[in-house]
């Protein structure tokens, strides 16, 4: 196994391939981060929902405010 010392130069095609894992790496965790916010969204039930079908239930029963 090759070791470097701290005073390393990094070649262009070093910078490449750091460049090139990077990338990979961050489009990883994106997806993962979308596919964790789609799932979130999709589980979490509205609050609005219930409230509109009493209102309509309410006014249908003819108790208006």
């Amino acid at each position: 196994m090759n070791r470097r010392s701290l005073t390393y130069k990094w070649t262009q095609e070093d910078w490449l391939t750091r460049a090139k894992w990077m990338r990979a790496v961050a489009i990883f965790y994106g997806c993962i981060g979308l596919i964790v916010v789609g799932a979130l969204a999709l589980t979490k039930s509205s609050s609005i929902a219930p409230n509109e079908a009493t209102d309509r239930q309410a006014w249908r029963a003819g108790y208006h405010r």
